[in-house]
Parts: C-alpha cells; sequence; structure tokens
C-alpha cells in the first residue's frame, strides 16, 4: 500500500527529526522546557512556512493547519516567546502531490503528539501549560488521519513519488 512506502521512504528523515527534537528525553524523563521550547518554535517555523503554500492546492486541509498555527501561537504566548515570521521553505515545486508530502509531516506529528502529550502531563515542570498545539485536533485525529491514508493509497506510482519528495523536504526543513 502507498502508505507503508511513503513511511518507509522517509523514514531515516523521521528518525533524524525526532533525535534533534530530543524524544528520547522524553521517555527518560530528561525532557526540559527549553526542549518543549525548542519544539514549539520548531513546528511553528515549519507550519507558518507552508500553511500558505499548500492551502491552495489542499483546502481540506488548510483549515486543520492554521487551527495548528493558531494552538502554537497560544503555547508561544504562554512561554513568552516570540515566533520568527520569516522562516520560509523555497518550494520549487507547483505540484500538488509534492504539497501533500508537506502537509503529510504535519498530520503524522498528530499521531506522535497525543504520546509527547499524555507524557509531558506526567512532567511537574509542565503544570499549567496549555499544550494547545499537542491537543488541537486529538478528538478528530482518527478520521483526520483515515481520510489521509485513504487519500495516499488512492495515488497513482507518480504522484506518490512526488508525496514522497515533498516529504523529505519538509523533513529536511523542519530538522534545520
Amino acid at each position: 500500500m502507498n502508505n507503508s512506502l511513503l513511511k518507509t521512504e522517509t523514514q531515516d528523515l523521521h528518525d533524524r527529526i525526532e533525535h534533534v527534537m530530543h524524544a528520547h528525553l522524553l521517555f527518560s524523563n530528561q525532557f526540559t522546557e527549553i526542549h518543549y521550547q525548542h519544539f514549539m518554535l520548531k513546528s511553528y517555523s515549519y507550519i507558518h512556512a507552508i500553511v500558505d503554500k499548500v492551502s491552495m492546492a489542499w483546502p481540506e486541509f488548510s483549515e486543520i493547519l492554521e487551527q495548528k498555527r493558531l494552538a502554537l501561537r497560544e503555547d508561544l504566548a504562554h512561554l513568552q516567546l516570540t515566533p520568527d515570521e520569516s522562516a520560509a521553505l523555497a518550494i520549487t515545486s507547483t505540484d500538488k502531490h509534492y504539497k501533500l508530502g508537506l502537509i503529510y509531516i504535519v498530520l503524522g506529528a498528530m499521531l506522535g503528539n497525543k504520546m509527547i502529550l499524555s507524557k509531558l502531563k506526567e512532567y511537574p515542570a509542565f503544570e499549567g501549560f496549555p499544550f494547545a498545539y499537542l491537543s488541537r485536533h486529538q478528538d478528530q485525529l482518527s478520521s483526520i488521519w483515515k481520510d489521509f491514508q485513504s487519500r495516499i493509497n488512492q495515488l497513482d506510482a507518480t504522484e506518490l513519488q512526488h508525496v514522497i519528495q515533498g516529504a523529505r523536504d519538509g523533513y529536511l526543513f523542519f530538522g534545520e
């Protein structure tokens, strides 16, 4: 199935992002507010950089992306951080399936966010944090992800390769 191939073809970069975001520290109870700040800033930069570029091609995902961006602003305000609004992602491809690959990273992250949210709620240092980004759309996650997977599985080989390239480029941008 296409969704398995997409995951396999991007797994190396996904794993690199987990390392950059210090995911291993989360599960060894060593994740700090500094790590969380870095995670929120990187997530904001990525979503902010892609939302306007992908929304025309995939309007059905624009509301989710915009709500995630607003949720990140709420979390950053709680942290008293000002995001870098100038982050730019040079997208040279006009292919809509390439842009779907950029969206894949955000939707896939929502799966991990559920686990991250659960773990951070165990940390006394994070008591009172809004966790707006991590918790947004969790109640709809199953249907959002199933719809996305169904869409991926309907693609032909060329379209899927564009999605894979978009996801790989998106991961590289996220990890910068």
